[in-house]
C-alpha cells in the first residue's frame, strides 16, 4: 500500500481498515483484483462503522470522524476469526470447500482402482496471464506439464479476479451436486466492463465515499460469504441482493478452491466450477456507467484499453438527459451533496479489463486510470461547468476523427497498390491516435484546472495538426512528389479544426513548404 507519507507497506484486511486513515491508496498492481478488493473493503468498512446501511448523514459523520474505530475493527475480525484464512480446511475465504467431493472421481478399474482421480483445473487456469490446457503461452513459459505454484499473496488476487471477471462457458471438469451436473458457468459480473470509483485523499475517505446507499431489504440475508453460518446451497434459488453487503460481496458466478502447497505458502492447483446453475438476477451495479442502446435499452459501458478516461467524465458527472435511459454510476448520486471540503479533493479511479464477454478467453488487457480531483463538479451549483466538459470532450473527439480521416486518406493514396485491398484503418491512423490521445488528455486536465473552456478549439486543433505533420513528415522526406501532394491536400481535413485565423496561417505555411 502507498502511505500518506509516500512510503510503502504491506497489510492484511484487518490492518487495512485499522490504518485506512494513514494509507493514501491501494497499490495492488493488478487492476481487476484491486477493483474487487475495493468492493470488499466497502462492505467491511460498512460493517466496522457499526452501520447496517449508509445514508447521507451517516456518510458525512464518518468523514468527519476521520478513521475507523479500532475497537469495532478488532471486534468484527474477532467475531469471524478463522473465516479470513485463504487455506482454511473448513471455510477457506471466498472459496467453495465442497468442490473436491463434487468433482473428484474414484477410479473403478485398473491398477489405480479405488484411488481418487482429482479433477482439478491446473494452476495455469487460476492465473489469467498463464496458459492452461492447450492454450498458447504468450506471457511466459508456463504449461500444465510443469506447473509453477503461485505464492499465496498472488493467489488471492487471482482468486478475486476470477470471482468478478471470470470467463463464461465450460470450466473444465464437471461439478455434480444433488440437483445439477455441468461444466458451464455464467460470466463474472464485471467481465469486460469498466468500474468507476470515487477516490479520496486517504483510503479511509475512499472507502466511506464508495459505500453505496443500496436499500437494505433483509438484515438476515444481507451477508458476506464469510459471515454466513452455512455454505450456500448450489441447487437452491440464486440469491438476490438483500442490501449493500450482499451486493458488494456475493455476486460471483464461479466457485473456486485453491489447493495449497505442502508448506501452505502457495497455491499449487485449483478447482474452478460454476457457483449457480443459472445466472444471478440482474442488478444495477452502482459503479458502472450505464449507456443507452439504439432501442432505448440500458447497458453497462465496456472496458477499452487505451481509451482516455476524460472522454467519459461528463457522463460520470452529469445527470441523465431528459427522456434518456443513460445514467451516471449510482455512487455519484449517493455522494453528489457530500461536503465541498471533501469533494474538492476527490477524483475518480477507473478499473477496466477489456475482455470478450460472450466467449472464453479474449483477454486483451487491463488498466487503472486516475483523474485529478474533479468531483466538485458533481454538485448542483457546478452543473454549468460540468456541462462544458461535454463540449470540450466532443471537440477533442472531432479533432481525433479528422486526424485519422486525413492520415488514412494519405495512406490509401500512397501506400496501397492500385487495386489493393483497402483497410478501414491504416497503420498510420493507429499511430496517430496513439500519439494524439495521451497529449489530448494532458491538455484536457490543464483546461479543466484553468476553466479555460474557450481555448479548447485551438488546443485540440493544434495537437491534431502537430501529430499529422510529424507522422506525414516521416513518409514525405525524400519521397516522390505524389506523396507530398497527398499530404498537402489532405492536411486541410485536420487543419479545418483550428480557429479561422490559425487555419489561414497554417495553410499559408504549408503552401510555402509545398512550393
Amino acid at each position: 500500500m502507498t502511505m500518506v507519507d509516500g512510503s510503502r507497506a504491506v497489510y492484511g484486511l484487518r490492518g487495512l481498515l485499522a490504518d485506512a486513515h494513514r494509507i493514501a491508496s491501494l497499490a495492488v498492481g493488478w487492476p481487476p483484483a484491486e477493483c474487487a478488493l475495493l468492493r470488499l473493503l466497502y462492505a467491511l468498512g460498512l460493517r466496522v462503522s457499526g452501520l447496517e446501511e449508509m445514508s447521507g448523514p451517516d456518510r458525512y459523520e464518518l468523514l468527519e470522524q476521520g478513521r475507523f474505530d479500532p475497537g469495532l475493527v478488532e471486534g468484527y475480525f474477532a467475531r469471524y476469526a478463522g473465516r479470513f484464512a485463504l487455506f482454511d480446511p473448513v471455510r477457506p475465504w471466498m472459496q467453495e470447500p465442497r468442490l473436491p467431493s463434487q468433482m473428484d472421481a474414484v477410479v473403478k478399474s485398473g491398477r489405480r482402482a479405488g484411488q481418487v482421480d482429482r479433477r482439478t483445473s491446473g494452476i495455469g487456469k487460476l492465473v489469467v496471464s498463464r496458459a492452461s490446457a492447450s492454450s498458447s503461452a504468450w506471457f511466459g513459459a508456463f504449461h500444465d506439464g510443469a506447473p509453477v505454484p503461485v505464492p499465496a499473496a498472488d493467489a488471492v488476487l487471482h482468486l478475486l479476479t476470477w470471482l468478478w471477471w471470470g470467463q463464461g462457458g465450460p470450466q473444465g471438469p464437471a461439478r455434480t451436486t444433488a440437483g445439477h451436473s455441468a461444466r458451464h458457468a455464467a460470466v463474472g459480473p464485471l467481465r469486460g466492463l469498466v468500474s468507476y470509483h470515487p477516490t479520496g485523499r486517504t483510503l479511509y475517505e475512499t472507502i466511506i465515499l464508495g459505500i453505496p446507499d443500496t436499500e437494505l431489504t433483509d438484515v438476515g440475508r444481507d451477508l458476506a460469504p464469510w459471515e454466513a453460518d452455512e455454505l450456500p446451497d448450489p441447487d437452491g434459488h440464486p440469491p438476490g441482493v438483500a442490501g449493500p453487503v450482499s451486493l458488494l460481496t456475493s455476486r460471483a458466478q464461479h466457485a473456486l478452491l485453491l489447493v495449497p502447497s505442502e508448506d501452505r505458502q502457495a497455491a499449487q492447483d485449483v478447482y474452478v466450477a460454476w457457483a449457480w446453475p443459472a445466472a444471478l438476477p440482474p442488478v444495477m451495479d452502482p459503479y458502472l456507467n450505464w449507456l443507452e442502446g439504439s432501442k432505448g435499452q440500458q447497458y453497462p459501458q465496456r472496458a477499452k484499453v487505451g481509451r482516455a478516461v476524460f472522454r467519459d467524465l461528463d457522463g460520470l458527472l452529469l445527470h441523465r438527459p431528459p427522456g434518456s435511459t443513460r445514467r451516471r454510476p449510482l455512487i455519484m448520486d449517493a455522494i453528489h451533496d457530500a461536503p465541498v471540503a471533501v469533494l474538492d479533493h476527490v477524483g475518480v479511479t477507473a478499473y477496466g479489463f477489456e475482455q470478450d464477454r460472450e466467449r472464453a478467453g479474449g483477454e486483451r488487457g487491463w488498466y487503472r486510470a486516475v483523474t485529478p480531483a474533479v468531483l466538485r463538479l458533481i454538485r448542483d451549483e457546478e452543473t454549468a461547468n460540468a456541462g462544458r466538459l461535454a463540449a470540450v470532450r466532443e471537440r477533442a473527439e472531432l479533432c481525433a476523427d479528422r486526424l485519422v480521416w486525413a492520415v488514412d486518406s494519405v495512406w490509401q493514396e500512397t501506400a496501397v497498390p492500385a487495386g489493393g485491398e483497402r483497410a478501414d484503418r491504416s497503420p498510420l491512423g493507429e499511430r496517430a491516435l496513439a500519439a494524439y490521445w495521451p497529449a489530448a488528455e494532458s491538455a484536457f486536465w490543464l483546461l479543466l484546472e484553468q476553466r479555460a473552456w474557450d481555448k479548447a478549439v485551438a488546443v485540440f486543433g493544434q495537437l491534431a495538426v502537430g501529430v499529422y505533420d510529424r507522422l506525414t513528415g516521416e513518409i514525405t522526406d525524400g519521397h516522390e512528389p505524389r506523396t507530398v501532394r497527398a499530404v498537402v491536400r489532405h492536411r486541410g481535413k485536420v487543419a479545418s479544426t483550428l480557429p479561422r485565423k490559425d487555419t489561414v496561417a497554417t495553410t499559408a505555411a504549408t503552401d510555402g513548404k509545398a512550393a
